[in-house]
């Protein structure tokens, strides 16, 4: 399919909604309390905006996931092809966008510049509509959602249990049911540091663990046997994200749900590991799995395979 549409840009599209200019705003900031994932440690934020303007003046924006500057570059190379167009068109507008560079972006920073894009259109689509994006999306399906607190990252503190288990208590001592505790620093740390955190929050608060792709099989397995008895609500990627069978061997190992997709783009990553039965929870990012547009298909794609669904 070549995507093509056989029309010109912007065709049937009112004046007001027609694409003006296309702009990107790469926001860099450095960090006081310097932090550590399993991955990396982190002294600077970035974040990659899109600001999309339409004739009459709507303006749409949307944010991408992953390297900023990258990111950016392949929001500038696509801007030609989005200047004119009806913003209103977002399914035709994405498949061009993906089409272009199919060849060579069918995953990853393509895909993530793609998805700021698609927010910002969705957003000219609210102003242009007159109604939140949950509305044009077919309303909501329920009016409150619980929040777990995500942080519990390493620091440059010997004392890792110490911080830890008081940053844990801080967000339960907040209103916080649920928190979220980075792990992948060695298989025996991260179980003491589970055991040290669960004892923090008490046996009623829901705790998840997040290895950021760290394990292989064989110590995901290991850890999860060792903190079993601890009522984890999820081990999030266990192992690196192009693993979908590790996913899977660790999934039926294990009795604690397994969690997975951050690293995963559009519905035919999606529907790997789908269709493959790799996670128990699936956790697209509407920053980086392609968009507002891309991500309901995923989620309908999950719902008729009974997966649940706790986007990143």
């Amino acid at each position: 399919m070549s995507g093509k549409t056989g029309a010109e840009p912007g065709a049937g599209a009112s004046t007001g909604t027609r694409i003006r200019e296309v702009a990107v705003h790469v926001l860099e900031a450095p960090i006081e309390g310097v932090f550590a994932s399993s991955q990396a440690w982190y002294e600077r934020r970035s974040a990659m905006l899109v600001e999309i303007t339409t004739e009459s003046g709507m303006v749409g924006w949307g944010e991408a996931f992953g390297p900023a500057r990258i990111t950016a570059a392949v929001v500038r190379h696509l801007r030609p092809l989005l200047l004119g167009r009806d913003a209103i068109a977002v399914d035709a507008i994405w498949q061009d966008l993906y089409n272009a560079l199919r060849d060579h972006g069918q995953r990853g920073v393509v895909v993530e510049a793609i998805s700021a894009i698609d927010i910002a259109l969705w957003d000219i689509r609210g102003h242009h509509y007159q109604a939140p994006i949950h509305a044009l999306l077919g309303g909501p399906l329920r009016t409150e959602v619980a929040a777990y607190a995500t942080g519990l990252y390493r620091r440059r503190d010997d004392d890792h249990a110490r911080y830890l288990c008081e940053e844990a208590a801080g967000y339960v001592e907040r209103g916080f049911r649920a928190v979220k505790l980075k792990t992948g620093f060695g298989v025996d740390h991260d179980i003491r540091m589970t055991h040290a955190v669960r004892k923090a929050i008490g046996p009623d608060v829901r705790l998840m663990v997040d290895a950021n792709h760290a394990w292989d099989v064989a110590d995901a397995i290991r850890y999860g046997r060792a903190v079993e008895a601890l009522d984890i609500g999820w081990i999030e990627e266990p192992v690196v994200p192009e693993d979908i069978d590790g996913y899977v061997a660790v999934k039926r190992a294990l009795p604690i749900p397994i969690a997975g997709g951050e690293a995963s783009f559009s519905r035919f990553g999606f529907r790997d590991l789908l269709v493959q039965r790799a996670v128990d929870i699936l956790q697209p990012d509407v920053a980086a799995a392609g968009g507002i547009s891309e991500c309901r298909k995923i989620f309908d794609m999950a719902s008729a395979f009974g997966i649940r669904c706790n986007p990143h």
